[in-house]
């Protein structure tokens, strides 16, 4: 457990620390950035079958893998004490917002929270506009061989199209995430 806190504080200030050389507004360095960025986020092979899964929303409400393929997946894999999480939340929100009249697109989180904690927070904080089920953090590691969060995986026809351990908190990586998605709907 110490190893991966150890690792996951390396992560995150290697993450800032490195973002720091780039000037992010600038579209060929922010190209760039999310590339090295790609490169060392965990997770299935970009291009392989995604994992099958099923879970369940704080109201008991089945989300079935089996169920969703025909949509565009977007998923998130977060926890409630994450701070990149945190800050990409309105950002996330406003992303959910400007497609939620397109129907063949979900927006998935996968917590590694319990059902108690998530329900806490979404009653201070409100929901970011992701329908939510709560997983075990040794269901992310073993199934999908994720350790660090936020991390994202948007899912075409049950194959993984990207992925990216990337806080989406500045509006350069929220039009890349979005216009990403947007090339997976067409």
């Amino acid at each position: 457990m110490k190893i991966s806190l150890l690792f996951f504080f390396w992560i995150i200030s290697f993450s800032v620390s490195y973002s720091q050389e780039y000037n992010l507004a600038n579209p060929s360095e922010l190209k760039e950035y999310i590339e090295v960025v790609k490169k060392s986020t965990e997770g299935p092979e970009i291009g392989s079958r995604f994992p099958d899964f099923t879970a369940f929303e704080f109201d008991g409400k089945k989300l079935s893998y089996e169920d969703l393929q025909e949509k565009l997946i977007v998923v998130n894999i977060w926890y409630v004490g994450c701070t990149g999480c945190k800050q990409e939340e309105p950002f996330l929100k406003k992303l959910t917002d400007e497609f939620s009249t397109t129907e063949n697109v979900i927006f998935l989180n996968f917590s590694m929270s319990s059902p108690k904690k998530n329900e806490r927070y979404f009653s201070k904080r409100g929901d970011f506009g992701y329908q939510t089920a709560s997983v075990e953090r040794s269901w992310v590691k073993e199934k999908l061989n994720i350790t660090l969060s936020p991390t994202h995986f948007p899912i075409k026809n049950g194959v993984l199209e990207e992925k990216i351990s990337l806080a989406s908190a500045q509006p350069e990586s929220l039009n890349w995430f979005k216009s990403r998605i947007l090339s997976l709907l067409n």
